[in-house]
C-alpha cells in the first residue's frame, strides 16, 4: 500500500508499507534447507489470498468507470510477500499492463516477467489479458507443489520453446489432491480460452473450495504459524 508521496529537497519520495516478512521464493528455500516442505494447505491460502489481491487489481476502473484492463505480468514467488502474521501481498506493478497507462510502453511483443511464471500468450508477445496473471498463479502452484516449474529447459531459450510448444503439463506427483490437479492444471492449459479457472476470483473460490474438500482447510495464523520460524531469524537481522 502506498501511504505518501511528495518531494523533498528536491528529491522526490514515495512511502510504502513496511511488511516484516519474505517472499515466498525465500520462504520455499528456507523450508527445503531444512528438508522440509511447504504444507498444502498453506500454500493453498497464500495463492487464494494473492488471488483476491489480483482479482482487486484486475477490477480497477478508470473516471469514466471503464475497467481499466490491468495485467499484473509478472506473479512469481519472488512478487508474493508473506508477512509473519501469515497474510500475504502481492508487490511489483512495474510490469503491469493498462488501458491508457502514462510513463512506459505495455504494448504487446514486448518480454516483461519471468519466463517460468509466464504465460504462453504473453511469452509469444501477444496480447494479454487478467488470463495470462491466472496462467502465473498456476505455475506458482505448480512449482510450489510439484519442487520444479511447470517448464524447465536447460536454459531459458529451450524453456521458452517448451512453454510456447504448446505441450500438456507434466502431471504434478500423486501426493497432490486430485481437485487440486484438476485446478491447477486446468489453469495451464495453453489456449486462454480453454484455461479454466478464467478469473482470477474465480481461481481464488476453487481454492478455497478444494481447501475443504480435501481437510487442508489454513487460515491466515496457521500461516504464521508455519512461516514465522522461517522468517523470524533474517527478520531479526534487518532490525538489527
Amino acid at each position: 500500500q502506498v501511504l505518501d508521496l511528495g518531494e523533498a529537497n528536491d528529491i522526490l519520495y514515495l512511502v510504502m508499507e513496511w511488511v516484516d516478512g519474505d517472499s515466498l521464493s525465500k520462504l520455499s528455500r528456507a523450508v527445503r534447507r531444512r528438508g522440509a516442505e511447504i504444507p498444502v494447505g498453506v500454500v493453498l491460502r497464500v495463492l487464494a489470498d494473492i488471488c483476491g489481491g489480483l482479482h482487486a487489481a484486475h477490477e480497477v476502473r478508470g473516471d469514466d468507470g471503464e475497467v481499466l484492463g490491468v495485467v499484473h505480468r509478472d506473479v512469481s514467488p519472488q512478487n508474493i510477500l508473506v508477512n509473519t502474521k501469515g497474510i500475504a501481498k502481492l508487490i511489483d506493478f512495474g510490469v503491469v499492463k493498462a488501458r491508457g497507462r502514462v510513463g512506459g510502453e505495455t504494448g504487446v511483443g514486448q518480454l516483461k516477467g519471468k519466463i517460468h511464471y509466464m504465460a504462453p500468450e504473453q511469452a509469444l508477445g501477444r496480447s494479454i489479458d487478467r488470463r495470462a496473471d491466472v496462467w502465473s498463479i498456476a505455475a506458482v502452484a505448480y512449482h510450489l507443489l510439484a519442487g520444479i516449474p511447470v517448464y524447465d529447459g536447460e536454459n531459458e531459450l529451450a524453456t521458452l520453446h517448451l512453454l510456447t510448444s504448446g505441450a500438456e503439463p507434466p502431471p504434478l506427483p500423486a501426493s497432490v489432491p486430485p481437485a487440486l490437479a484438476r485446478i491447477v492444471l486446468g489453469a495451464l492449459r495453453a489456449d486462454p480460452d480453454r484455461r479454466s479457472p478464467g478469473s482470477a476470483v474465480e481461481m481464488q473460490r476453487a481454492l478455497e473450495r478444494v481447501m475443504l474438500e480435501t481437510g487442508h482447510a489454513t487460515s491466515v495464523d496457521d500461516v504464521a504459524s508455519f512461516a514465522r520460524p522461517y522468517l523470524v531469524e533474517r527478520a531479526e537481522l534487518r532490525k538489527k
